[in-house]
């Protein structure tokens, strides 16, 4: 399985050769479905960057098809992720994308779309990949959704964290992340991974790696 966990999508040039890495090939006329659902739920300024990130991978030379998986059935849209050659998650909220792959059908399809599809997360499309998506750390983003799942995917063993150092989350320094972190392991048992908003990790089958021009926390 390939995935490329970003806080801030394609932001340097580093995440940019990783994703060639992982891809094998050069971007242009490679067919993106670029999931909107995470920052539907945020809506307002969150469409800025989200603008944003469009017009980069536009100008990498993705072909990219928009799509929300909660405004098509599943009938309508798997098609969509069929067509793909890359798989990117927008950031948000990370429950409500979560509560969305569940309930609309899509979580069922994952493991045999990234067969031959990469992942690519932007924060909360990063954070869905985790074991759990409410925990001690993840939840230093106050963005908990009363009923909603706290499990996240699972593709990845480790808890990923984005935007750390950002003066838009304050709680994600490091020393809130470390004193976090301690209930994380003696729970879950898992690795914590923060990255700021210049870094990524890449996971290629088993292999692990941090992607930064930034700072990183590793614990």
């Amino acid at each position: 399985m390939r995935l490329l966990l970003t806080s801030s999508g394609i932001s340097n040039k580093t995440i940019e050769n990783e994703l060639k890495n992982l891809i094998g090939k050069d971007f242009k006329g490679l067919k993106m479905l670029f999931c909107i659902t995470a920052s539907n739920y945020e809506g307002g300024e969150m469409n800025d960057w989200l603008i944003d990130d469009l017009e980069k991978l536009k100008s990498l030379g993705f072909k990219i098809d928009i799509c929300d998986i909660n405004g098509v059935s599943k009938e309508k849209f798997l098609s969509r992720f069929e067509w793909a050659d890359v798989l990117y998650f927008e950031g948000g909220n990370s429950q409500w994308l979560k509560n969305s792959i569940k309930n609309s059908g899509l979580e069922e399809e994952l493991l045999k779309l990234l067969e031959t599809r990469i992942w690519i997360g932007a924060s909360a499309g990063s954070c869905v990949l985790c074991p759990t998506i409410c925990n001690s750390c993840q939840d230093l983003f106050d963005e908990n959704i009363d009923g909603f799942p706290i499990d996240g995917l699972g593709f990845v063993d480790f808890q990923f964290i984005p935007h750390f150092n950002n003066e838009f989350f304050p709680k994600i320094n490091f020393e809130n992340l470390k004193n976090a972190s301690k209930n994380l392991l003696e729970i879950d048992g898992k690795k914590l991974y923060a990255v700021d908003d210049s870094g990524a990790i890449s996971v290629n089958n088993e292999n692990i790696k941090i992607v930064s021009e930034g700072k990183w926390l590793e614990i």
